[in-house]
């Protein structure tokens, strides 16, 4: 029986605690949430007790494993704890609101010699393994990902200093993916027009992103990001290959080819595979189950920041 606990109470926090909650082997012992309220009544959802704070929570309740599902500024003492206690976590991206933050964190980790987990759940997807095998016999040409959609609701996400902008917290996890795919990239260039719609009077998030990326062997990527709209358009993530067109979107893949149109629905819950991925690396000291281990994760952040940060300069 493995003892986790849930650090966070929002929608996120819920989706992992409906996964949790159907594993035989895990029990919920905690839920820490700066709103009392949520903490208390997820609690009585789903087992376990509310705490107040992360240092009460870890000394009371005694989890195994932590999820941290947070606001992006949050992230950093919460970990920081975490390590110190020698507590294996798994945390939702993006992994902070800025750099430096999670390279602290990666550093104290590697130190520290315990399993960290991160919620790209594109990589979960059963949907991908197909398309890396279609990958690995074409030569891949170009990417392109487009992010269009509503801002979503919390009043952090429109500034940058607290949510990190929409191409570190959304657009990220076709960042994410295109890595894996397709490998390492570079940012040649960023620029954003205006600002996000709605929100706080201080708010600075873009309402437009794109991002020009360079990667191995010429390939170039054009990632695409607005928060302007009325509803969500599109959410997908495209390779364009010699002979072969691929669309990646969140409930199927999409292949065209000569011989006309394929689809290929999503088949599984990749927020309940990532975390069983985490409870078997745990049950089995073996990092190498996760999808997406904290260092591997902390390649996709820098290259986020990157292109934030060089749209920022270009002002």
């Amino acid at each position: 029986m493995i003892r986790v606990g849930m650090i966070g109470a929002g929608n996120f926090a819920t989706v992992h605690l409906r996964a949790l909650a159907q594993e035989p082997d895990v029990e919920i012992v905690g839920h820490v949430s700066a709103s009392g309220q949520r903490a208390q009544a997820n609690a009585l959802a789903y087992g376990g007790s509310a705490f107040a704070g992360v240092e009460a929570f870890v000394d009371e309740a005694h989890p195994d494993a932590v999820w941290i599902c947070t606001p992006p500024v949050a992230h950093g003492p919460i970990e920081e704890v975490l390590i110190r206690r020698k507590i294996p976590f798994f945390v939702e991206k993006p992994l902070a609101a800025d750099l430096e933050t999670s390279e602290r964190i990666a550093r104290a980790l590697d130190a520290s010699g315990i399993i960290a987990a991160v919620g790209y759940h594109w990589r979960a997807m059963d949907t991908i393994p197909g398309v890396r095998k279609n990958l690995a016999s074409r030569r891949v040409l170009m990417v392109s990902g487009a992010w269009l959609d509503a801002p979503p609701s919390p009043a952090w996400w429109y500034r940058a200093a607290t949510g990190g902008g929409q191409m570190l917290e959304q657009a990220t996890h076709l960042i994410d993916l295109a890595r894996l795919l397709v490998g390492e990239a570079e940012v040649a260039a960023s620029v954003t027009t205006g600002r996000a719609p709605g929100g706080p009077p201080d708010a600075d998030v873009p309402a437009a992103s794109t991002a020009l990326l360079r990667f191995a062997d010429d390939v170039t990527g054009v990632i695409s990001a607005t928060c302007a709209l009325a509803m969500r358009a599109a959410v997908h993530l495209q390779i364009a290959c010699e002979g072969l067109f691929i669309t990646i979107a969140r409930d199927e893949v999409v292949y065209e080819d000569a011989s006309g149109r394929r689809r290929v629905p999503l088949g599984n819950d990749p927020y309940v595979a990532e975390d069983r991925a985490f409870l078997a690396a745990l049950n089995r000291n073996a990092p190498s189950l996760l999808f997406s281990p904290y260092a591997d994760a902390l390649r996709t952040h820098r290259l986020c920041w990157t292109i934030t940060s060089m749209a920022k300069g270009r002002r």
